[in-house]
């Protein structure tokens, strides 16, 4: 019997900053206060963000453009979503996204487990910013060396330079 029977908030200030790679994420809602069901994670991009094309292999997973610009890249398709806008990808297909401009978005997946990558790989920290650089090459081994850990694999490089 499953114990997530009422509605589950979360907000920005109720959440602790992380610096995962080269982002500003926030969890508004952890996995486990959904048994597993959903997770909700803002990330606040730096212009030029762009992680290596990947698939969650169990989890479909919804994006929601707040602020700025990005293109959702597929093996097959480039689009370009703004403020307000959303995109909904399935489980099992390579995708990845580039932030053309400085953005915030809403990554929530089902099931949820996102927000536990996010958690592992990134760090704590006091910043109230998106960090301005790419990530280290320590940062990108983590996520090379814990994706598999969260059914994600990476099948290519990031669709553009730093």
């Amino acid at each position: 019997m499953s114990g997530f029977k009422l509605p589950v908030t979360g907000n920005r200030t109720e959440a602790e900053p992380i610096q995962f790679l080269d982002t500003l994420s926030y969890v508004h809602v952890a996995s486990e206060e959904t048994d597993g069901r959903w997770s909700v994670v803002e990330m606040n991009l730096r212009e030029g963000h762009a992680p290596p094309l990947h698939v969650h292999e169990n989890a479909d997973e919804l994006i929601y453009v707040t602020d700025g610009t990005i293109h959702i890249h597929t093996e097959d398709d480039q689009q370009e979503l703004t403020a307000e806008s959303s995109v909904v990808l399935p489980r099992g297909e390579a995708h990845s996204l580039h932030a053309v401009t400085e953005a915030t978005i809403i990554a929530t997946d089902s099931p949820g487990g996102f927000d536990k990558f996010v958690m592992t790989v990134g760090k704590p920290t006091e910043s109230q910013t998106p960090p301005t650089a790419p990530p280290s090459e320590a940062a990108i081994g983590r996520v090379n060396n814990l994706a598999p850990e969260y059914d994600i694999r990476i099948v290519g490089p990031p669709p553009v330079g730093p």
